[in-house]
């Protein structure tokens, strides 16, 4: 009887310590996934926070001097939508070597962007103008908008962006009004980089943040030398100037 006795009890111990370690394992794991869930939602958050697109992509034709001894740059502008899609190609000439890209650029809250917002998750940007360093920027054509590559994005994303672009320069002027709008920052940006003929440069738009512009390759046998008959055969060419506000 002792010993049947002894047997049970160390039985029932075992049991009881195996159950109670299973338990244990079982709330550990499930603290283990709920971590690991959580790590990988912080990963696309930032993921999503530091994202960054193409929008647009540069050729650099020729350079040669107008009759009054400026240099002038002549270039290929060609506007790149989210899925890929190319805009008609635009030719332009901008008179000097530094040559700036200017756009309106709409920065929504950091908040919008890490959640992945289908209508405010990366910024926006809409380019107005090319020019070089030895004009002035207001003599510069204004670009050719229906130049830019189809809208893709969902009806409800293309008609706020429509808005927003409608009051851009009430979001600049109303801090109240842009947060309404989850709009952190409104402004004009003009990034500039000197180019040479040949260079084949890509401009990008951070999703939380603004443009860049980057060298990404160059062409043989770039053109050069005296003023050309055309910038670039078949390309139409940026519309005259228009007034300072959309």
């Amino acid at each position: 009887k002792f010993t049947l006795a002894s047997v049970l009890l160390v039985s029932v111990a075992v049991f009881t310590a195996v159950k109670f370690g299973s338990q244990e394992v079982r709330q550990l794991q499930s603290q283990v996934n709920q971590l690991q869930q959580e790590r990988q939602k912080l990963m696309e958050y930032a993921g999503r926070l530091s994202a960054t697109r193409r929008v647009a992509q540069v050729d650099v034709l020729r350079q040669y001097h107008d009759a009054a001894g400026n240099p002038v740059t002549a270039l290929v502008w060609q506007e790149i939508a989210p899925d890929g899609t190319l805009g008609r190609p635009l030719a332009v000439e901008a008179t000097g070597t530094l040559v700036y890209f200017e756009a309106l650029v709409i920065k929504f809250a950091q908040q919008y962007v890490g959640e992945g917002d289908a209508e405010r998750g990366t910024s926006l940007a809409m380019f107005r103008r090319i020019f070089g360093d030895r004009q002035a920027p207001e003599s510069a054509a204004d670009l050719d908008r229906a130049a830019r590559p189809p809208i893709t994005q969902s009806s409800a994303a293309a008609a706020l962006e429509d808005e927003l672009w409608a009051k851009f320069w009430e979001l600049v002027d109303d801090p109240q009004l842009a947060a309404k709008y989850g709009v952190r920052v409104a402004q004009c940006e003009a990034p500039a980089v000197p180019v040479r003929p040949g260079q084949i440069w890509e401009v990008s738009l951070d999703a939380a943040g603004g443009l860049n512009l980057r060298l990404i390759g160059t062409r043989g046998d770039p053109l050069g030398g005296h003023a050309p008959q055309s910038a670039a055969a078949g390309i139409r060419r940026a519309e005259s100037p228009q007034p300072a506000r959309p």
